[in-house]
């Protein structure tokens, strides 16, 4: 049973985030995952990934985020969410559901300035062999993962 389980998952790893512009027009959009372990505060970069960003904000504007929790952790490698939900959360029906998709986006690898996936960068995941697979899904860089840096990597 996944119940047992899923429960210290939700405690340790629930995230709620909040989308707020920025002042500085110069400045990316600021984005604030709320987790039990502290906030973290993430510049998206919109400027140079106009459509990455707005694809983001609007799962976040849409409240598809609410109760997220990361499901996948490889410590050396990535930490991702956007992919699963606690539904019913604090009932007795409380249950694990996928978070619903809008349309992948397009890749934007070539558009705007270049940005490595270094230690610390969030980006999207994508399916494997699938450029243009983006939807919900997001990791944070545990380590410099730069092989991930190609337009086609999985």
């Amino acid at each position: 049973m996944l119940l047992p389980i899923i429960t210290p998952m939700k405690q340790l790893f629930c995230v709620w985030m909040l989308a707020f512009l920025s002042l500085n027009a110069s400045a990316g959009i600021l984005v604030q995952f709320r987790t039990t372990f502290g906030d973290m505060e993430v510049e998206l970069f919109d400027q140079d990934k106009p459509r990455t960003v707005a694809n983001f904000v609007r799962y976040v504007q849409a409240g598809l985020y609410q109760d997220m929790f990361f499901h996948r952790l490889e410590p050396t490698f990535v930490v991702q969410g956007g992919g699963y939900y606690v539904a019913f959360r604090n009932t007795t029906s409380e249950t694990l559901a996928v978070v619903p998709h809008f349309a992948p986006i397009t890749n934007e690898f070539g558009v705007g300035r270049f940005y490595s996936n270094g230690y610390g960068t969030i980006a999207m995941a994508k399916l494997g062999g699938d450029t243009n697979s983006a939807s919900s899904e997001w990791y944070f860089n545990l380590a410099n993962n730069f092989g991930l840096d190609a337009p086609n990597s999985t």
